[in-house]
């Protein structure tokens, strides 16, 4: 088979990047047969594969408006021939003659649309609709994200195949050594609760915030709150900073920016917890990294983050600081239940393969090409 793949737009850090990587380099060491086309907009230097049956055709634009533009004007022409293409981010192309396999992450722009740019939500409501109509297949990453499109736009449930995502094999408990490389290198307390994720209106960071500044008051925790990631400008959270201002928390609220994959590993390991309380998720990588971490993990039950984690974290049975702040009392006090939760996350983590999504994506796209 000829395989074209877009991945267009991937050079952007967060779980879209790390769940089209994962699965593309665990899917080309499974397939040396098959012919494919990776269409990026930087060079990936880890999907060059010593069997050379993967080419990387490399955008000439990084910006999403154009680089869709450029998508629609050229490939009905240069993929001409390809007996599959595989769009990997949601987003598609008219004209196509190929079969075509689409992979949706999550609606959240349908199920919070007040968060977005209307331009955005006028998109997934109508044009993301026919995409998916005209797809000969759907790949959903979560049982969650398949039952919402079912019902957004309508699409038989025979439709779509819900292939799940899992976490890089460098995501693991780091050493002590690790640790501290790490701890020195970004400045980090001795003791904190930490959050990986971009800092937008949908991570619900509002609610970590105030239930920090009462679990610090209550308990006089001498530690911090870390929050790992980039600023997302099409969905900033305006009041975040302001609430940490108010809360006189400038000194212990500690934003990152945006950290190497091969550093998380050990900032996962090093938190005492960490908190994903977001609004709506398509599946949670995140929550997958931190429990290869062995990281104690709590969780609001948004979207498909449940189906990530299982029973191995403590979920938030309500969006109230109070409760958060006992939870995260909770579990800080208790070294037994974080070692419990430790075990489990690995567990858990552990149950999750990028070859297994790997062959199911094969067996899908065999399947697809056959009918």
């Amino acid at each position: 088979m000829k395989i074209a793949i877009d991945a267009l737009g991937i050079h952007y850090f967060g779980g879209g990047r790390t769940a089209t990587l994962g699965l593309l380099e665990a899917l080309f060491s499974l397939d040396t047969h098959n012919q494919y086309l990776v269409v990026l907009t930087q060079f990936e230097p880890g999907l060059l594969m010593p069997s050379n049956n993967v080419q990387q055709w490399i955008a000439p634009f990084k910006s999403r408006l154009l680089v869709r533009l450029w998508a629609q004007m050229t490939f009905p022409s240069r993929l001409r021939g390809y007996d599959l293409v595989h769009f990997m981010k949601n987003l598609g192309v008219f004209g196509l003659r190929s079969r075509k396999v689409v992979t949706v992450y999550d609606l959240t722009t349908l199920v919070i649309p007040e968060i977005f740019p209307l331009l955005d939500v006028w998109y997934w409501r109508y044009l993301q609709k026919f995409t998916l109509r005209s797809a000969d297949r759907v790949i959903a990453i979560s049982q969650n994200t398949a039952r919402d499109i079912c019902h957004y736009y309508q699409i038989s449930p025979e439709k779509i195949r819900v292939i799940y995502p899992a976490h890089s094999i460098h995501f693991s408990q780091s050493t002590p050594e690790g640790i501290e490389q790490v701890r020195r290198k970004y400045r980090l307390p001795e003791e904190y609760i930490l959050h990986v994720g971009r800092i937008d209106r949908k991570k619900n960071l509002p609610l970590l915030v105030e239930a920090f500044a009462i679990f610090q008051k209550l308990h006089d925790f001498k530690g911090k709150l870390v929050l790992v990631g980039e600023e997302y400008r099409k969905s900033r959270d305006t009041t975040l900073h302001s609430l940490i201002d108010s809360l006189s928390l400038r000194d212990q609220v500690v934003f990152t920016g945006v950290i190497p994959d091969f550093d998380l590993p050990a900032i996962f390991s090093a938190a005492l917890i960490t908190v994903f309380c977001s609004r709506h998720e398509g599946f949670g990588i995140v929550a997958l990294e931190a429990m290869a971490c062995g990281a104690p993990l709590i969780i609001s039950p948004a979207g498909a983050v449940v189906e990530a984690v299982g029973d191995a974290a403590y979920i938030l049975k309500a969006e109230d600081p109070k409760l958060l702040a006992d939870v995260m009392d909770k579990v800080i006090a208790d070294p037994a239940l974080r070692m419990s939760m430790r075990q489990k996350g690995l567990e858990r983590a552990a149950s999750f393969s990028w070859r297994s999504s790997a062959t199911q994506t094969l067996q899908l796209y065999e399947e697809v090409v056959q009918c």
